[in-house]
């Protein structure tokens, strides 16, 4: 339910990156670059965030029970 969002918000991010933005300090930036940079700044955190709200709660990561209940079940096995 979470994981679709962290790689939406991923490939948004992708699209706002400023190839050697480190590199340039920061009086040299232009404020499109500046903008740029910032929107990916903001959307890798919520793609982050999402990735780990992702592996908090979704039953799809093999720690989870869920994960082992939907396994077993398609297994055939019972415990």
């Amino acid at each position: 339910m979470y994981l679709g969002p962290a790689f939406l918000f991923a490939a948004f991010s992708s699209l706002f990156y400023v190839p050697g933005f480190l590199d340039t300090p920061l009086g040299l930036l232009t404020p499109r670059e500046f903008v740029s940079q910032l929107l990916f700044a903001v959307f890798a955190l919520i793609a982050l965030a999402a990735l780990a709200r992702s592996i908090e709660l979704d039953p799809l990561w093999p720690w989870r029970r869920g994960f082992r209940e939907k396994l077993n079940a398609l297994l055939g096995r019972t415990l």
